[in-house]
């Protein structure tokens, strides 16, 4: 198939995680043999398999790339292309079909978990551009029932991918080692498990160290910050860690459980929408309650033999989301769209 697929940016721009699924479907779908092209503000880069159309160059600020994305998108002829693949910003392609829209969460539920005012306003606004691009579409896809389950017009759920062959097992640290990727303020609450680490669990596990792959660094004797690093030592840092901690009040579905599950590392995070069905409601991680999350990791760094049970359930849970399995769904979800056209 020759395939048209849509992102504003790429993961030498951003660290967004949409970014990073659809770069990776994209190679993915290269691997498979199909034809595709990446259409986006950001320039090539070394991994990309695929060739990219750069549209643009950007004009307005960051904080308006979407609606400028949205504008540049409308403009551009995909007459050529069997089918198109949006990841957003979709909501005035009104003539291009067949089209397919992948729901990566719910601004909706962005806006809700939000913390700060301007971005529960910003992402007010994106819900409503969400469920005009989903009218638009051919085919609605969500990452996960929650999203479904916000997003009405959803007609498909297809999981996050990740690469099985990237992220396996390695040699562990000698210390006890909790790791944590994510923001420091937000859903993704780094500050607050800093502060458990340093109230809670170094006073318990004396030799315990915590190691952030964060925006900002967090605060503690202890802790380690890498700040942003390669897919090569993220994966490294993965594979080491003893535990790997998420306790966000959002995630639409949460990649990091999935890479952490594939690299042989326990999950630990607290109840949000992604984390419950990602983690299958407690089976293949813990998920313990804001007060009781310090004493799961406690608990779990003192306990080899449960830290092992959670690393086989996870190595069973993490099977579901190789790409090529994620590629075999898109693929039937590409032949009925181009079939109702």
């Amino acid at each position: 198939m020759k395939i048209a697929m849509t992102h504003a940016d790429l993961p030498n721009e951003t660290k967004g995680g949409v970014a990073y699924q659809a770069h990776y479907m994209a190679n993915a779908l290269i691997d498979r043999g199909h034809d595709v092209t990446m259409f986006t503000f950001s320039p090539a880069f070394d991994e990309c398999k695929y060739p990219v159309h750069q549209l643009g160059p950007r004009r307005f600020p960051r904080r308006l790339q979407s609606f400028e994305f949205a504008g540049a998108l409308a403009r551009t002829d995909f007459s050529t292309f069997d089918v198109v693949h949006t990841h957003g910003d979709n909501y005035l392609m009104r003539n291009v079909h067949p089209q397919v829209r992948t729901f990566h969460g719910s601004a909706q539920d962005e806006a809700t978990s939000s913390e700060s005012i301007k971005r529960k306003i910003y992402q007010s606004v994106m819900a409503r551009l969400e469920r005009a691009g989903a009218v638009v579409a051919d085919s609605c896809v969500g990452i996960s029932g929650t999203t479904k389950n916000r997003i009405s017009r959803i007609n498909r759920i297809i999981p996050c991918g990740v690469d099985t062959t990237n992220f396996v097992p390695g040699e562990k640290s000698d210390q006890p080692t909790v790791l944590f990727v994510g923001a420091l303020h937000g859903r993704k609450r780094g500050k607050l498990l800093a502060s458990i680490y340093n109230d809670e669990i170094r006073p318990q596990v004396p030799d315990a160290v915590l190691w952030t792959v964060s925006d900002l660094p967090l605060e503690g004797t202890g802790i380690v910050n890498y700040g942003r690093v390669s897919l090569e030592k993220l994966t490294e840092l993965y594979q080491q860690a003893w535990v790997f901690c998420l306790p966000s009040t959002y995630e639409g579905f949460g990649v990091p459980y999935i890479e952490a599950m594939g690299a042989g590392t326990p999950v630990v995070a607290t109840p949000n929408p992604g984390s419950l069905e990602v983690l299958q409601n407690g089976e293949s991680g813990l998920l313990p309650e804001d007060n009781e999350l310090g004493a799961a990791i406690v608990r779990l760094l003192q306990n080899a033999d449960e830290r092992q049970s959670l690393v086989e359930k996870g190595f069973v849970r993490v099977r579901d989301f190789s790409w090529p399995k994620i590629v075999d769904q898109y693929e039937e979800v590409y032949r009925q769209a181009m079939g109702t056209r």
